[in-house]
């Protein structure tokens, strides 16, 4: 549940906004009636409907209220118009005035804007269409199984620079991160503050856990203790029996103090057996009594809980590491590496034609360029 729930998703707003737009409507068609105007009616609900429509995701209390309190008014407006106030009639007639004379403003700078309008250069249409393509919810194609940071490496002529960037992984507080050339984005940073800070948070409650531990110890003791000393045994022992092999006596006052534990359980006291009645001395109340309830063990079991947790996130992170090392950083220098040598080929290939060592294209070379030309055997003497 948001802690904050928009005004528009709210039942009773949307039913007092959809009350106030219908009586708008329908005070509209009367004060049609009543002036003998389609026109005025039909300008009316027009103003309502748009107003409505472009106020309907406000998220400020203060501009929902003023909001309400002018359509109230005007409610009541069209119902003294719908009554032929002359007084009505005249506001009226004064504010469509005023909404005719802001509409031709309007008009007139649109049409300002309109005019100074010119085409962008050609260095900007490459940007533009990135920004299209980006605009497009098609391209955003992207499930938690294959993530679109897995879609590498790309064609070079898909880069929008015309230069490939490949990243390197580093990691960040055991976080794996793919770190382009360039400043980080402002999201990157904001999604790894939110991990580190989930990490700390786990490690502040372990801390928190093992001091409450060393307390809880201390109870345990304390719950063993008085169990020994009051001959109180815990309810879920073999067939109902104490350690001593005692009858079971149940009692309020054991009721309660065992509720303090736990709300289910039901604390029974021990009457220890009578001398001479062939009790053997093993059979004494409260030797080798171990509580049940147990205040430690339910703290060590959430703390071994948030220890699987971290451990289970950091699998996650080593194995997202393995396939941004395989999948993208290993991927794009190998790409790298083969558009390197493919320019640096070309880039021979154009020094050759440029030095005319193969000759003018379609013309084949003449004795006299083939002399010129440096030869491949060695000048000296043999």
């Amino acid at each position: 549940m948001p802690r904050y729930l928009a005004p528009h998703k709210s039942g009773p707003h949307r039913l007092a906004c959809l009350g106030l737009f219908r009586s708008l409507l329908r005070e509209s068609r009367h004060v049609g009636t009543a002036t003998s105007s389609t026109k005025i009616a039909e300008t009316l609900r027009s103003l309502v409907r748009y107003r409505f429509h472009r106020d309907r995701t406000l998220l400020s209390r203060s501009q929902i209220i003023h909001g309400l309190e002018a359509g109230h008014g005007f409610l009541d407006l069209l119902r003294g118009c719908a009554a032929k106030s002359p007084t009505a009639l005249d506001q009226l007639s004064q504010l469509l005035e005023h909404v005719a004379l802001q509409a031709e403003s309007t008009a007139t700078y649109r049409r300002t804007l309109a005019a100074r309008w010119k085409p962008p250069p050609p260095s900007r249409y490459a940007h533009l269409e990135n920004l299209r393509r980006v605009a497009d919810k098609a391209n955003h194609a992207s499930t938690p199984s294959s993530p679109r940071i897995f879609q590498h490496p790309r064609p070079l002529g898909e880069v929008k620079s015309g230069v490939r960037k490949v990243p390197n992984l580093i990691l960040a507080q055991g976080v794996p991160l793919l770190k382009y050339p360039g400043p980080t984005p402002v999201l990157v940073n904001r999604v790894l503050k939110e991990k580190i800070r989930w990490g700390v948070r786990k490690w502040e409650q372990h801390k928190d856990i093992r001091r409450r531990i060393q307390i809880a110890e201390w109870e345990d003791q304390w719950d063993s203790i008085v169990a020994r000393v009051g001959n109180i045994v815990d309810d879920n022992d073999d067939n109902g029996a104490g350690a001593g092999g005692g009858p079971l006596v149940e009692g309020a006052e054991g009721q309660r103090s065992a509720k303090s534990h736990n709300p289910r359980a039901t604390i029974r006291y021990y009457h220890p057996p009578i001398e001479g009645a062939g009790t053997s001395p093993k059979q004494h109340p409260g030797s080798g009594f171990k509580p049940r309830i147990s205040w430690a063990t339910h703290l060590r079991e959430v703390d071994r809980g948030l220890e699987l947790a971290v451990l289970e996130r950091g699998k996650q992170y080593a194995l997202l590491g393995e396939r941004y090392w395989r999948e993208v950083v290993v991927k794009e220098r190998e790409l790298r590496e083969q558009e390197r040598k493919e320019r640096k080929h070309a880039r021979r290939m154009a020094r050759k034609q440029a030095s005319g060592i193969f000759g003018t294209e379609g013309q084949v070379p003449t004795q006299h360029d083939q002399d010129l030309q440096p030869s491949s055997v060695s000048s000296g003497f043999i």
